[in-house]
């Protein structure tokens, strides 16, 4: 029998993003005409952009840049695990395994695609927070936020790589 697709992963995706979306719309609001966008390694502005600008290109690139993930992984799905670069990779592609191996690589393409919207809405997040500034600067919190989104992408890495490092006997 077939393992069934279970569609929540891309229904708590598609809520997720909607948030993002609701998210950035309703508090754009907060932010100036001028928008600081890009900030120097001392976290003092060095790029803007207009407000309509700004707007617009966060949502089209948090829609982007999960959905490229999303992409990604579907492609390697229907192109069979051409491209796929894991341990292992005859055992795992077998036909009697490559179901259950699609199905995995599938749902960790999910979680990268949520994390991925989870950093962007931090990264809005410190944008709000460096424009509400009378002297507009990153807070220092943003620094964390990065380290935290380059954390999880090291563990999401490291939990994909030792999935298919075991090899049964």
């Amino acid at each position: 029998m077939k393992p069934r697709h279970s569609l929540l992963p891309y229904a708590l995706l598609a809520l997720a993003w909607l948030a993002f979306a609701a998210y950035v719309w309703s508090s754009s609001a907060q932010l100036p005409e001028r928008v600081a966008t890009h900030f120097g390694p001392n976290g003092t502005p060095n790029g803007w952009q207009t407000h309509a600008g700004y707007l617009q290109f966060t949502l089209i690139f948090g829609t982007v840049v999960p959905g490229f993930v999303l992409g990604t992984f579907l492609l390697i799905r229907l192109l069979n695990g051409w491209g796929l670069n894991i341990p292992h990779k005859d055992y795992w592609l077998a036909p009697e395994r490559r179901q259950e191996t699609m199905d995995f690589v599938q749902r960790r393409g999910v979680w990268m695609a949520g994390l991925m919207l989870a950093f962007l809405t931090s990264v809005h997040y410190s944008i709000l927070a460096a424009n509400a500034q009378t002297h507009v600067s990153l807070p220092p919190a943003f620094f964390i936020l990065i380290g935290a989104f380059v954390i999880a992408t090291l563990v999401w890495s490291v939990t994909l790589i030792r999935h298919f490092y075991r090899k049964p006997a």
